[in-house]
């Protein structure tokens, strides 16, 4: 036993490199909500950018918020008073949430191209 120990640690510390090689690759964050956005109501047009570190600005004003979950198809953020701002992407179409609205819907958001 103890002349296959080096063998056997050999194998595991290699087994374990090839594990957080593999780890570390196929941990992504999406980066389907990064870019400008904007949704149009009957009063006004609402734009959104959000960049890689999550910030968010609504209507060129940074919003300060917290990280709460982000996952391939969701990305929701906490404002400073606590309400949630859900981003969901489902079929390639993204949508917006916010709680504090009385309407309760889902605001279907289109890229905005910087100019």
């Amino acid at each position: 036993m103890k002349k296959n120990l080096p063998l056997m640690l050999g194998i595991s510390l290699l087994a374990g490199l090839i594990g957080t090689i593999f780890w570390h690759k196929n941990k992504h964050e999406p980066k389907a909500f990064v870019g400008s956005w904007f949704y149009q109501t009957p009063l006004e047009k609402v734009h959104f950018t959000i960049d890689d570190n999550w910030n968010l600005t609504r209507n060129r004003q940074p919003v300060k918020t917290t990280l709460v979950e982000l996952t391939p198809e969701r990305l929701i953020l906490l404002d400073e008073m606590g309400y949630k701002l859900t981003f969901l992407l489902k079929d390639d179409q993204l949508s917006f949430y916010d709680e504090t609205e009385m309407d309760g819907i889902y605001h279907i958001l289109s890229r905005e191209e910087l100019k």
